[in-house]
């Protein structure tokens, strides 16, 4: 398996003239539900509403990313080609109840569950006619032994995003895009690894 440095320093190649964009892109398709929920935050279907919009734009992102971190042509718009069927917000709610289930019990088995099951929406972006139980148990066959490697370039991650606060967020257009990708990157280094059949 390919180091968490390797694949953050592979990303600077895919990335080098296009940061700003990408930043833009990623920064405003997580920012929007939020921003939208903070205008009337007790509205429950205005909850339900954001909450799907997210499922979509997670399985976006997922693609938006792979298709960078594969070299090739994007557009900001496939951030929102995902919008079909209801299979993202299906994903969305499944690993959001096994998480807080196990975020419940304890705050490690919900870390443990999030990072087995991290991988459901790059599958879903990856293979829009895949099924989620066999989503999520690809997820959970990829995640074996690479657990460990993810927390840490999670934590990694946190860190500089929490060093960026101190550049007045400005090294976050540099990080954002640097680590979506990466994450995109460990999704296909796990994928050749464990190759789908």
């Amino acid at each position: 398996m390919i180091s968490n440095r390797d694949l953050v320093e592979k990303t600077k190649p895919v990335l080098k003239d296009f940061y700003l964009q990408v930043f833009a892109c990623l920064f405003l398709a997580s920012a929007l539900p939020q921003i939208v929920l903070s205008l009337s935050p007790t509205n429950v279907l205005l909850n339900l509403v954001v909450v799907c919009v997210s499922a979509y734009l997670q399985v976006g992102i997922a693609l938006y990313c792979l298709e960078i971190y594969k070299g090739k042509e994007v557009n900001w718009l496939m951030i929102f080609s995902r919008f079909n069927g209801f299979k993202p917000v299906i994903f969305m709610l499944i690993y959001s109840i096994i998480v807080f289930l196990g975020l419940i019990l304890l705050v490690v088995p919900g870390i443990i569950l999030g990072l087995m099951y991290s991988q459901v929406f790059f599958i879903l972006a990856d293979d829009p006619d895949v099924g989620v139980i066999e989503a999520f148990n690809m997820s959970s066959r990829m995640m074996k032994n690479n657990m460990w490697q993810l927390f840490m370039l999670n934590l990694e991650a946190l860190l500089y995003f929490i060093a960026g606060v101190f550049t007045l967020l400005i090294w976050w257009v540099w990080l954002l895009p640097r680590y979506s990708v990466a994450y995109a990157g460990f999704y296909e280094a796990l994928k050749n690894e464990n190759p789908i059949s």
